[in-house]
């Protein structure tokens, strides 16, 4: 005896599976990103940028990366740079991940400069059971949660004393060497005709 249930696709579905979002094959259920934070928010050159993000089940449980690798999109005013399955560290509370990367120029060159956000890749997180998430790119401006920060813009060093001196004081200095310089030769010139 044979049974049809309404609404399925016996067809493209195997036994046991249920079917995923488009682009993102997965067993049971798609994971969640839930919080995507990255500090520090000013970013120097050659910075560390530690992301912290959130993955749980559609239920709120929190899940175990199986591997713990994601990959992670870093899009700013003119271009994108993706980083793939890159290392990720369990950071000690359910569900959350440490991404660590240096903020280097070349990510400037790739981004543009200006306010880069951080994003966590379609599909690229995995529980070891078969289920993947998240179903769309994820940075904090797609969370819910509105504490989290995925957003970084570059900045440059404050100026030390002797930078400011070197940029400022030292050709200062020098333009009134040769104007003195110039004065006394004007001088000298004018004492000979005499």
């Amino acid at each position: 005896m044979v049974v049809l249930v309404p609404g399925a696709n016996l067809a493209s579905a195997a036994p046991g599976v249920q079917q995923a979002s488009p682009g993102c094959p997965t067993y049971q259920t798609n994971l969640t990103v839930d919080f995507v934070n990255s500090i520090p928010h000013l970013a120097l050159v050659g910075d560390t940028i530690v992301t912290t993000f959130h993955v749980i089940y559609p239920d709120g449980t929190p899940v175990t990366l199986e591997p713990q690798t994601a990959s992670f999109n870093w899009t700013g005013p003119s271009g994108s740079k993706e980083f793939d399955n890159v290392p990720v560290v369990f950071n000690g509370r359910a569900g959350f991940y440490n991404y660590t990367q240096p903020f280097t120029q070349d990510l400037i060159q790739a981004t543009g400069s200006g306010t880069i956000t951080i994003a966590v890749v379609v599909c690229s997180c995995q529980d070891g059971l078969g289920n993947r998430g998240p179903t769309g790119l994820i940075s904090s401006i797609q969370t819910l949660i509105p504490t989290d920060n995925s957003q970084i813009a570059p900045t440059t060093p404050p100026q030390t004393p002797t930078q400011m001196v070197t940029n400022y004081v030292v050709p200062i200095v020098i333009i009134i060497l040769l104007i003195l310089a110039l004065l006394l030769l004007l001088r000298r010139r004018g004492k000979k005709k005499t």
